[in-house]
């Protein structure tokens, strides 16, 4: 942690605050020592003082939000007064939060103790987005005529996920959700995956397994509760012929339920080695046959008029999984 402050009294005093507290401080005396330990060492917090010897703490948040190695660094600025005006330059700067002098202890420990908090959070979502991608891109080296199916049912399900008005936040989780739904493939050999003919009992087994595995899998991932649920049912049907549980209707996950319908259409319009691709009209017919038995009849009413209207066979821009 990282205090950059002038005023000889006030550091001693918001050190000892720290110190308190079980947190390591390292001081300095103006904004060029602060940026140059932050370039050095790796730094948890940063409380800087708004008027500093060389720089104001104005600028010395503003470098440090804008340089990609530092600006996920929550700063506190130290403010002689609560001034609006000087509130308003500090969040202008990026400033996590404010502290106002005098410093009152319980009240800079609870700021520092939440952006501390915050800042692991998002160092998890970090994590998290980039264990996605590799996972999604794992399953498809594995398998060569899978490559891009992920990302198509990805596509798609957002596409439905708009239409049934599922707010951004939900969008971005049930894309992560489709990009890993087949992660549980990864053990499933790839002869059986890449098998042209018809599966034997013990190899649909294997292939049954899937959804239970992926939902293993991401189970060890931080933050991947809300895509387990997904990742395990996408294969439940709503007559309740589906597997792994065979849950019916309503009781199925909506986002399983969304990747379903998604993941048939990629999958219809797509070659596989054991059968060329069918046309769009070929897929929508079968969808339309198979609402309210296989698929979510309500879902599929939403989703034929997103492909109807597109060419549904071209790839799709990929969205961010963040």
């Amino acid at each position: 942690m990282l205090i950059a402050i002038d005023d000889e009294p006030a550091e001693r005093q918001v050190r000892a605050i720290l110190e308190s507290a079980g947190n390591r401080v390292v001081t300095a005396a103006d904004g060029a020592a602060a940026l140059r330990i932050l370039s050095a060492h790796p730094c948890d917090l940063v409380l800087c003082d708004a008027m500093l010897p060389d720089m104001d703490g104005f600028e010395v948040c503003r470098a440090i939000k804008q340089a990609p190695a530092t600006r996920h660094i929550p700063v506190l600025i130290l403010l002689g007064s609560d001034d609006e005006v000087e509130r308003g330059r500090a969040f202008q700067a990026a400033a996590d939060d404010v502290v106002i002098k005098p410093v009152e202890q319980t009240l800079l420990l609870t700021l520092v103790r939440n952006q501390l908090r915050l800042a692991r959070l998002d160092d998890q979502v970090h994590d998290l987005e980039g264990l996605v991608m590799t996972l999604a891109r794992a399953v498809e080296d594995r398998e060569q005529s899978s490559a891009g199916l992920a990302e198509k049912v990805a596509h798609w399900a957002t596409q439905l996920g708009g239409a049934v008005q599922l707010p951004e936040d939900q969008l971005t989780l049930l894309y992560k959700a489709a990009l890993l739904h087949d992660v549980g493939t990864l053990s499933v050999p790839v002869d059986v995956l890449s098998k042209g003919g018809r599966l034997d009992p013990g190899e649909f087994s294997q292939v049954k397994r899937h959804p239970v595995v992926g939902e293993q899998i991401l189970g060890a991932l931080p933050r991947s509760d809300q895509l387990l649920p997904a990742v395990r049912h996408h294969h439940e049907r709503v007559d309740g012929a589906g597997y792994p549980d065979g849950l019916s209707g309503d009781n199925i996950p909506l986002f399983a339920r969304i990747i379903a319908v998604a993941d048939a259409f990629v999958a219809m319009t797509s070659d596989r080695p054991y059968r060329g691709r069918l046309s769009r009209e070929e897929a929508i017919g079968i969808l339309r046959q198979g609402a309210g038995k296989q698929w979510d009849a309500v879902l599929v009413n939403r989703f034929l008029p997103l492909i109807e209207k597109t060419d549904g066979e071209s790839a799709p821009e990929a969205r961010s999984a963040g």
